[in-house]
């Protein structure tokens, strides 16, 4: 385990591309352990109405990277010309790296020694804010601390969505009953190369924070 503060940990996890180590395999009771910390996140009324799926069946992992790359090429295309320097993102400090480390993932996810997708009860695409808020609101941390608990033991992983353009795709591969359980993304789990992360870009707090009332001048 890492000798990491609250501070450091909270400031140096980050979402690892061209930094995940597909050579190492990784014990499940060391994936295991690191779900059993991340169960301890909030969740709605306690229901606990979560599944978790990983996967570290090499084979099963090369047609996950394929569908995933499949979707990726789905979003690509949507974009049109909203690419490059025209991504409404280009302008963000250090977009060239993301953009090198989203090309580096899909060219080798297929390594990857386990993925996980974590699965939500139910599916909210017809659903009002307040169900999709709560649904949302009873997993989402819970992934969160799972990457926490993934940093402070020399692990990483990196936070896609991409392949939910092919959702049902990828629910029939894994047998996922796709109309009882929404898919919240696709994360693939390496060892880290190094351990040595800094914090990343975000803008300061006193652009984004409001006090008692919004106001965004």
């Amino acid at each position: 385990m890492l000798d990491l503060n609250a501070r450091e940990l909270l400031t140096t996890t980050r979402s690892v591309r061209k930094r995940l180590d597909f050579s190492k395999p990784i014990a499940r009771p060391l994936l295991e352990d690191c779900l059993e910390l991340a169960l301890q996140a909030p969740n709605g009324s306690n229901m606990n109405t979560w599944q978790w799926l990983i996967i570290d069946d090499p084979t099963t992992i090369t047609s996950i990277a394929s569908i995933y790359n499949a979707a990726m090429d789905d979003y690509v295309a949507l974009l049109g010309d909203a690419v490059g320097e025209n991504y409404m993102g280009a302008d963000i400090p250090g977009f060239n790296k993301i953009n090198q480390s989203v090309d580096y993932l899909r060219e080798n996810l297929a390594k990857a020694p386990a993925v996980l997708i974590p699965l939500m009860s139910g599916r909210v695409e017809n659903a009002g804010v307040f169900m999709q808020a709560s649904s949302y609101g009873s997993i989402i941390q819970a992934v969160w601390s799972f990457f926490l608990a993934l940093r402070s033991q020399g692990l990483g992983s990196a936070w896609t969505t991409a392949h939910l353009w092919r959702e049902q795709e990828l629910a029939e591969l894994l047998d996922i009953p796709f109309d009882q359980y929404t898919q919240i993304g696709l994360f693939p789990i390496a060892y880290t190369i190094g351990t040595d992360f800094k914090p990343a870009y975000r803008k300061p707090v006193k652009e984004v924070l409001c006090w008692n009332h919004f106001n965004n001048s």
